[in-house]
């Protein structure tokens, strides 16, 4: 699940890199790269390095119960307008298409009641068009009628299920759901015939539902309203979930078949949607469990073991803070963003934490995992390898490209890098970044490394040193392709 979370704070300056000079020319076909920004604690935006996006996602306006009128979009605009402002303007400066991202988890309450009845729709419509059109008040206007942003992330979480605890939901949401959508895409190109903007969602890792509950097998009928979908493959493992898992798995453990990105682009394909609207979801955090036996001595070594019900509290900014808007059971979530990761338990490797931790690796789920022993925590979590491995998931598939929650809890932009290897269309592209073959190092865990030698880029086979990376023979080295 995608939530509002407060309780994530305001990440050290040395998280980010500041934006770049360098204009990059926006292409509406490239591959996309999208970032999800939820400026709390006054996270500064230009911090943001804008040439590594195409879209970014300003999370969130809400549908509030106790809003002035709770069938209209809210935001407040005191707090939030001079950020929205500044955001659209650094991103047109930098051709970044800004999007408004209406819903969330906790942002979704009044959703089904919009849905269902024509007023509210209608009403719903031209509170969203205010996000779109250019402002005709002047740059000083302290409410402007309009925004001037790109398009609308429609995140409502979920249609004809409760999600978060102030939601409201009945059977006719998906149907409903459909009726707003098509209003509001009537609307936008009625407005804007030259200048398309977008529309798009965050969605779950398998269709909208029925009016049973059951996965739609066929969701053709929504394909030409979206540009594109955002399917969050994150949260797959949580507190409430029995045994510990893979946060984010690109591959399903096969017994029984598990939820994973491979899984999802399958069934939402199956559906009827076209891949090349498909944008894959990858967390910038991992999920801590407590464990109740030593995953360090368990034969064989898993990441599925026995936990409590109860999240740890995880790296220094997770909180047991409750959002304003919704007052759920007080809890901490268990999170470690991936700037805390890298400040604290991977500080000078990447591979080798810091005393205490032990790193481990499923060759299934393509998944890197963390344990420490001395209160039984165990981290899931996505570091370069694991993300480079889900860009080149993104490319074989053709999908739209890849999405992130959120942009802020990067460190010095190392998994928004990653991410920027979508752009890439030729061999030598796959390369980039990729050590060298070193004679002396020791490439232990199979199909993990990557190294470049001869123009080629190799992976191994099995724990290696010093074996010359070659394709003919018993070599443990196996031959990726050209740079």
């Amino acid at each position: 699940m995608k939530c509002s979370f407060i309780v994530l704070a305001l990440l050290s300056a040395a998280a980010v890199f500041a934006a770049p000079s360098t204009k990059r020319a926006f292409n509406s076909s490239e591959k996309a790269v999208i970032g999800y920004f939820e400026p709390l604690h006054g996270f500064p935006i230009d911090m943001l390095d804008f040439n590594k996006y195409t879209h970014i996602n300003y999370a969130f306006s809400y549908m509030w119960k106790g809003a002035p009128d709770p069938y209209v979009i809210y935001v407040n605009y005191d707090v939030e307008g001079p950020k929205i402002k500044e955001l659209v303007r650094r991103g047109h400066a930098n051709d970044v298409k800004i999007i408004m991202s209406i819903g969330g988890w906790y942002g979704s309450q009044t959703f089904s009641q919009v849905a269902a009845d024509p007023a509210r729709r209608k009403k719903w419509v031209e509170s969203a068009m205010v996000f779109l059109r250019p402002n005709t008040l002047g740059d000083n206007a302290h409410i402007p009628n309009g925004w001037n942003m790109d398009g609308l992330d429609i995140d409502w979480e979920y249609p004809g299920k409760r999600g978060a605890d102030c939601n409201t939901f009945t059977p006719k949401d998906t149907e409903n759901y459909l009726l707003l959508l098509q209003e509001v895409r009537a609307q936008m190109d009625l407005e804007f015939p030259n200048n398309q903007k977008t529309i798009s969602s965050a969605v779950s890792i398998s269709p909208w539902v029925d009016e049973n509950g059951n996965p739609l097998t066929d969701v053709s009928a929504f394909v030409p309203i979206f540009d594109w979908v955002n399917i969050m493959v994150y949260d797959i493992h949580g507190p409430w979930s029995d045994p510990t898992g893979p946060n984010a798995p690109l591959y399903s453990h096969p017994s029984p078949e598990a939820a994973s990105a491979d899984r999802a682009i399958r069934v939402w394909s199956a559906a009827g949607w076209p891949k090349e609207k498909i944008a894959l979801g990858t967390p910038f955090y991992g999920r801590a469990f407590t464990a109740t036996v030593n995953m360090n001595t368990r034969n064989p070594i898993s990441q599925y073991a026995p936990h409590t019900l109860i999240a740890p509290k995880g790296g220094p900014a997770d909180s047991n803070a409750t959002f304003p808007l919704c007052i759920e059971k007080v809890q901490f979530w268990g999170f470690w963003n991936w700037a805390e990761i890298r400040e604290h338990i991977l500080v000078d490797s990447l591979k080798v934490p810091v005393s205490g931790w032990k790193k481990y690796y499923d060759n299934i789920t393509k998944t890197p995992w963390l344990f420490r022993e001395s209160d039984y925590m165990f981290v899931s979590y996505d570091d370069l390898d694991s993300m480079s491995l889900k860009v080149d998931f993104a490319r074989s598939h053709g999908l739209k490209g890849l999405f992130m929650w959120e942009a802020q809890m990067d460190y010095k932009d190392e998994l928004l890098t990653v991410l920027n290897q979508i752009h890439c269309s030729s061999k030598e592209c796959v390369c980039q970044g990729v050590a060298a073959w070193d004679t002396t190092k020791v490439y232990a865990q199979p199909n993990v490394a990557k190294v470049t030698y001869g123009g080629r880029l190799w992976t191994n086979k099995w724990w290696t040193r010093g074996d010359q990376p070659k394709a003919v023979g018993w070599n443990a080295w196996k031959d990726l392709g050209a740079c």
